[in-house]
């Protein structure tokens, strides 16, 4: 792991020197006719992908539908945590929880239960977000007796459900040391320290079955931090290759536009410009608005988790028009078997001026 943060480092620092050295080179001009699927590759500079403005969902229906907007939950305690992150000094984490199958199973017959609830031993616990909740099913159970506790029920079969909170750590009489949110759900129970929620993403296993939990989650003093979440398919075209899909999301839950890119594994020894050469694991991609401007480049790298070649994690740089770097994104990736186009990842992205060294 040591070994793959250096590299990313290197990584960051090498495409700004390059990019920086080629400024006035015009490689690629706002206003460009979109990249072609043939073009993209991983052993050319952001993948192939350029500065220009797409379609909405680029182009593609299925991707505008897979990956609609999450429903604005109606928690009139979000209302009141929303309103006292105005005021100065007050710190807010966002947490954006998913359970089920992550990847998508449609062979799967079984009914999971998890109904459960979420608390926080300090501070008020807003719902922003419902994710992918059937009325059926899923629900929040309202009016709710506490500002710090909500319950819920939710069953998936072939799907994941999810929740976007809101936490303010606003009691000013509560004692000294860390806060604890506590996420209950179904067979998944775990507690996590405010702290721990400053800077976290991670998938869990829950059973045998595929079902498993995915938590992201960002802290920010006062306001909604300057940038999001991100969430969507981690495909797996061969053994050390693939794409992702997925939508870009801002702080408060709200669909913000797409993203797409590809994975793997780079054959080249190196194309010139400081990039990284053979078998070095890089990913690249583009992220536009929902109308389809141009948002930016990513780039960045991405590894196994210690146990398993299935899951892990990834990590990079997201650039503007003019090449020059705008912030930073890291999540986690789950797959499945190549060509079942099956998979999942979930992250968070910061703009630049809300980086600090510890990140």
């Amino acid at each position: 792991m040591k070994q793959a943060k250096h590299w990313l480092w290197l990584l960051s620092v090498s495409l700004v020197l390059s990019l920086w050295a080629c400024q006035n080179a015009d490689l690629v001009n706002p206003g460009d006719e979109p990249v072609s699927e043939e073009e993209i590759s991983l052993d050319k500079e952001f993948g192939g992908f350029d500065t220009s403005d797409e379609l909405p969902g680029f182009g593609d229906q299925s991707i505008q539908s897979d990956f609609a907007a999450d429903e604005t939950a109606a928690d009139p305690v979000a209302a009141e945590a929303e309103s006292s992150i105005v005021d100065s000094g007050v710190p807010a984490y966002f947490v954006r929880i998913t359970w089920g199958k992550l990847q998508g199973d449609s062979a799967a017959s079984d009914r999971v239960d998890w109904s459960g609830y979420a608390e926080v031993n300090r501070g008020t616990l807003g719902v922003l977000k419902v994710i992918r909740f059937e009325r059926s099913t899923d629900r929040l159970l309202l009016p709710r007796e506490s500002r710090k506790r909500v319950d819920f029920t939710s069953v998936t079969s072939r799907h994941y459900d999810g929740l976007l909170f809101i936490i303010i750590d606003n009691d000013t009489a509560a004692a000294d040391g860390d806060g604890q949110f506590t996420f209950t759900a179904g067979a998944y129970s775990r507690t996590f320290s405010f702290s721990e929620l400053d800077s976290l993403e991670l998938i869990e296993s829950v059973d045998d079955q595929g079902n498993e939990v995915s938590v992201v989650s960002r802290g920010k003093m006062v306001q909604p931090f300057a940038g999001g979440f991100f969430s969507g398919r981690w495909i797996r075209k061969s053994d050390r290759r693939g794409r992702f899909i997925g939508r870009w999301i801002d702080s408060m839950g709200n669909n913000a536009g797409y993203l797409k890119g590809i994975w793997g594994e780079r054959g080249n020894a190196n194309n010139g410009n400081g990039m990284p050469g053979r078998g070095k694991r890089v990913l690249f991609g583009k992220y536009i608005h929902l109308d389809g401007r141009f948002g930016g480049l990513l780039a960045g790298g991405w590894g196994y988790a210690d146990d398993s070649d299935r899951r892990g994690w990834l990590k990079g740089v997201w650039f503007g028009r003019q090449r020059q770097v705008l912030g930073h994104f890291k999540g986690v990736w789950k797959s499945g078997r190549a060509g079942d186009g099956r998979g999942f990842f979930h992250g968070r992205w910061v703009k630049k001026q809300q980086q600090s060294e510890s990140q």
